[in-house]
């Protein structure tokens, strides 16, 4: 094979230098053989100065296609872009001529529509566009900014020019500084004061808001009273202007005693008489000046009017209650009544006077001893009475939570002992009462509840370690209610001396 002669290397050198920087050349300028793919959307522009064709069609920096034509129709700029097939835009898209940079090339930024919007479809046309503000109008502007700045700067040099402006100006900084130091001596001088009003202040804005939030009622309220009075306020001054008419014209009582000369000479001799009344009083004579000037007299009346100032105190104080209990006793298949009153002078303290109608009657023993031919018997009766009522009178002291009783109990002595919780709404007691030396004790057990004011429930368990078989469980319910009309008759009640 015979080499290539020199002359052919460099003609098969240069047409592949030509082949390449042919295609350098397309890819450069983007040129091909073959139609682009996308689609045509036209938009209006007032003004596309420095646009060129070509330009770089970009949504969010990104770019979506090419600026393909520029044309002037019906005095706008009609430029046709040249869209990617996959972008899609819809009929409410904005579109904006913008420059990269300060001084760089223009290229339109579209700003995309809703997805709700219908869309355009090729060949449309966005129909909304954003202006744009170019360098020259941007120079205009700041050209008229200039002039106003000059003219500024104009009058502040003929008013604070020459030797008067000069001093009337040191005169003004010195002045401003005077104060500036002023201020920073108060400031320094109190800050502590300051810190102290303005948190104060803030306190009080935040309490007066909760206030007006909480009572946004009560403060309407309030200002319709103030406006009702302002109308009442309206018509008594025009009531004391009638009457001050009337009164300077000598009409009615206070008139005739202002303007009847014989009223008031009256009205002289009457003051002159009270004077000398007065100054008997002050001398001590008569009743009522032994009461004002002699000690021991103020002392007693002071004395009694403390007694009857205790005495009202204390019936304040003195509460009575009547109370009704039935109690079904499941061993005898009968019901046990009480009707109490309850005297409490205080809170820790009350009496007690009970009336008992006991189904079970009242027992008494009667013991007989009989000799017969010298032999001994001994003998007892048990005698029940059914029709007789018990009695029960105690006093009660209570410590917190507890309470003591003593007293009678069903006409015996005894003992008691309550525990109160939930705010006294639950009760448990336990009496202890008759001590027999031939008998147990008659024990009894109860827990009183008051589910609603003035209504409760009872249950427990009574006589339960009777010898006689008298125990017996019990539930049953009462009332109670505080009287006031018994506490005035107690109170009204004559005591003999």
């Amino acid at each position: 094979m015979e080499k290539f002669s020199n002359e052919a290397k460099v003609g098969v050198l240069v047409v592949i230098s030509i082949i390449l920087l042919g295609y350098m050349a397309m890819r450069v300028g983007k040129f091909s053989f073959t139609k682009e793919a996308g689609y045509n959307l036209v938009v209006f522009f007032d003004s596309v100065a420095g646009l060129a064709l070509d330009v770089p069609v970009e949504i969010a920096g990104v770019e979506v296609g090419r600026v393909r034509n520029i044309a002037l129709e019906a005095n706008r700029a009609m430029v046709t872009l040249m869209m990617r097939p996959d972008i899609q835009l819809t009929k409410d898209a904005k579109a904006i001529i913008r420059t990269k940079g300060i001084l760089g090339d223009k290229y339109v930024e579209l700003i995309p529509g809703s997805d709700a919007a219908p869309l355009i479809e090729p060949g449309g046309r966005i129909t909304q566009t954003v202006p744009t503000t170019d360098i020259d109008s941007l120079l205009n502007v700041l050209g008229s900014v200039a002039q106003d700045i000059k003219s500024l700067s104009q009058s502040l040099s003929n008013v604070l020019g020459g030797e008067e402006g000069e001093r009337s100006m040191r005169q003004i900084v010195d002045n401003v500084q005077e104060m500036a130091q002023t201020l920073n001596d108060i400031v320094q001088k109190n800050n502590e004061d300051i810190s102290t009003i303005v948190g104060n202040f803030t306190t009080f804005s935040e309490r007066l808001k909760e206030i007006g939030n909480a009572n946004t009622d009560d403060i309407r309220s309030i200002v319709d009273n103030v406006r009702k009075a302002s109308e009442h306020l309206e018509t008594l001054i025009t009531g004391l202007h009638e009457i001050t008419v009337k009164v300077n014209e000598g009409k009615g009582s206070i008139g005739q005693l202002i303007n009847d000369d014989q009223t008031v000479k009256n009205l002289n001799e009457a003051l002159a008489s009270l004077k000398g009344v007065t100054e008997k009083i002050n001398k001590g004579e008569g009743s009522i000046g032994k009461l004002v000037n002699d000690d021991q007299t103020v002392d007693n009346l002071n004395d009694a009017l403390t007694g009857i100032n205790d005495y009202i105190k204390k019936q304040d104080t003195y509460r009575t209650f009547l109370d009704y209990r039935g109690e079904y006793l499941f061993g005898s298949e009968e019901v046990k009544s009480y009707l109490s009153l309850r005297i409490q002078p205080r809170e820790d303290k009350y009496y007690l006077l009970q009336v008992v109608d006991d189904p079970r009657g009242k027992k008494s023993t009667t013991e007989y001893t009989r000799t017969l031919d010298g032999v001994t018997s001994h003998e007892q009766i048990v005698e029940i009475e059914k029709d007789e009522l018990k009695f029960s009178a105690q006093i009660s002291k209570r410590y917190y939570d507890i309470a003591f009783r003593g007293g009678l109990f069903e006409s015996t002595g005894g003992v008691g002992i309550d525990y109160y919780m939930y705010n006294d709404r639950l009760t448990f007691s336990l009496e202890a009462f008759d001590f027999d030396a031939d008998t147990n004790p008659h024990l009894k057990f109860k827990a009183d509840y008051t589910p609603f004011q003035h209504i409760y429930l009872t249950a427990g368990f009574d006589d339960f370690i009777s010898e006689e078989g008298d125990e017996s469980f019990f539930i049953g319910a009462g009332i109670s209610f505080s009287d006031e009309d018994i506490k005035t008759l107690l109170f009204n009640v004559p005591i003999p001396k």
